[in-house]
């Protein structure tokens, strides 16, 4: 998968440089960075398509390394909390 090449010892090292999970219970760093490279590659231009987009199947959420589909209003958040 395109995410392997983004090495995980560096995203730890980001996340807990710029505390970017500090208050975020559910949804990470990891989960918004996936969900925006699926839109990105997907061409998707609003959040409510990555969301149905990503929640297509329980087995496709597994396979990209989620618990859930982030909601619309959980990505927006995101986005906003995070640089």
């Amino acid at each position: 998968m395109i995410i392997d090449l983004i090495p995980k010892h560096l995203l730890v090292q980001y996340v807990s440089k710029f505390k970017s999970d500090k208050y975020c219970h559910k949804y990470k760093t990891y989960d918004q960075l996936v969900a925006l490279l699926f839109g990105q590659l997907c061409k998707y231009n609003t959040l409510e398509d990555i969301s149905v987009g990503v929640g297509v199947s329980e087995i496709f959420i597994t396979d990209l390394g989620l618990h859930q589909s982030p909601a619309k209003s959980t990505m927006s958040d995101g986005n906003k909390n995070r640089n």
